[in-house]
């Protein structure tokens, strides 16, 4: 059957596809009810007979249609429908005349004005979200949608009410803006997404990420043990700014300011000093916009598009000034090959060995093997009990055993493998959760209350 003449629940004709996903296609549609164009987010292969899945997106539209903001896009209707052949759940959206944020970037690099005024626009939609106790979760800029009349954050299917996680319960997001305490198992929190805020205005502001990192499990490990390069002063930014992205940063969600603070700072920030008015102008744009939402699946462990390197990076609005300390760096300890090097810089490494010959190197000393992980494991000690744990590799733990102390009893336990293996002492009202996760193939423990 052609696209034009598909139609779902008897009221929603398919246009075109918009964007595709691993878990989800975007279609544009017609509203043949109302007599306007919506897009259409309908799960797409096996997800569509997956229960859980199933459950997601449906958890999406009523954690988003609660929300009434004018940068958050709209959710009309909930669904299910026989497609194909099956019965396929889809939820129907507001249609976003814009390109992503993401987009925008790789077209050219944005003004530090322009990055303000969007951060402050995401910003707030998170405040609103975060007053009816929802966290996105996945916050990036392949969630925001930059239209002619503002930003919009799309795609809450990962948003969760704030609260505790159960131990088993799986790490979803992007690794890129996974907080610490998401990668530990720690409570579902408003913190979080400020922190990926934070990540998104560092990347804007200088084209590349606070940690150098080579792979998805380094990049868990920087969030967690490794403290970001701090975001220098840069032209054109106001001092506040700068002070609010190392902030978003911290690795402690007590000390990270709210999502409504980000908004204000990042309000003042959108002018320079001199020209600023005296008082500010409305952030936030009301009204019904029209927009096109061109992103469909969630991303779950899998370094996104928007996570550059080399060319294809997102050129630096400008030039950002060397930082006092070095970069923090997660490389390998074995040895790696140098990348090749580009045609100019070859023509200018000949030109300067002909003026002055190198001196000999001694060659390197070859990288010392990493030592197996030792079956044993490694056993920690808390107030609640004691757990035993090894690492299986560099960065997956699992747990071997586990011993509450008296008066504590086990609760949930996680024992993997996995990157975070949890066990949850309880004793009446007092619990205490001790999480393991391995660096560089080295169990390390972190203890706080469940």
């Amino acid at each position: 059957m052609e696209a034009q003449q598909r139609m779902l629940g008897g009221r929603y004709t398919l246009l075109d596809v918009l964007g595709r996903g691993g878990m989800a296609v975007v279609w544009r549609a017609r509203d043949e009810v109302l007599g306007r164009l919506v897009a259409v987010k309908l799960l797409a292969g096996r997800y569509a007979g997956d229960a859980q899945s199933r459950a997601r997106i449906r958890d999406e539209a009523r954690a988003a249609a609660a929300l009434s903001h004018p940068h958050i896009a709209q959710i009309y209707d909930y669904g299910e429908a026989f497609d194909g052949g099956r019965l396929t759940p889809y939820v129907v959206m507001e249609l976003v005349h814009g390109v992503t944020l993401q987009q925008r970037v790789r077209n050219g690099g944005l003004e530090p004005r322009e990055i303000c005024t969007i951060g402050a626009q995401v910003a707030s939609a998170l405040a609103a979200a975060h007053a009816d106790g929802l966290v996105h979760r996945d916050v990036k800029p392949g969630n925001v949608m930059v239209t002619p009349d503002g930003a919009k954050v799309v795609d809450f299917g990962l948003a969760a009410t704030a609260g505790p996680v159960e131990p088993d319960d799986e790490l979803l997001g992007t690794p890129a803006y996974l907080a610490p305490e998401r990668v530990i198992g720690g409570a579902v929190e408003p913190a979080s997404d400020v922190y990926a805020l934070g990540v998104l205005l560092y990347r804007l502001l200088t084209g590349e990420s606070p940690w150098t990192t080579d792979s998805t499990t380094q990049m868990l490990t920087a969030h967690v043990y490794v403290e970001p390069t701090p975001l220098p002063q840069l032209t054109g930014v106001p001092p506040a700014v700068v002070d609010l992205v190392n902030r978003c940063l911290r690795k402690e969600p007590a000390e990270r300011p709210s999502a409504a603070e980000a908004a204000r700072v990042l309000a003042s920030g959108r002018q320079p000093a001199e020209s600023r008015p005296g008082r500010l102008r409305t952030m936030l744009l009301v009204g019904v916009v029209a927009v096109a939402v061109a992103l469909a699946a969630h991303a779950w462990l899998a370094l996104p598009a928007d996570t550059p390197r080399g060319p294809s990076a997102p050129a630096a609005v400008l030039p950002s000034p060397a930082p006092a300390k070095p970069r923090p760096s997660l490389k390998p300890v074995d040895a790696r090959p140098q990348p090749s090097v580009p045609a100019s810089s070859a023509t200018a490494a000949t030109t300067a060995t002909t003026a002055s010959p190198p001196k000999k190197r001694k060659p390197a000393a070859p990288a010392k093997p990493r030592p197996k992980p030792s079956p044993k494991g490694r056993t920690f000690t808390s107030a609640g009990g004691s757990v035993t744990a090894r690492c299986i590799d560099d960065h997956r733990a699992e747990l071997l055993s586990w011993k509450p102390t008296k008066p504590y009893e086990v609760e949930r336990v996680n024992a993997g493998p996995t990157l975070a293996v949890a066990v949850v002492f309880r004793h009446t009202t007092s619990r205490i959760r001790m999480t393991v996760t391995c660096v560089a193939g080295t169990p390390n423990l972190m203890t706080r209350p469940a």
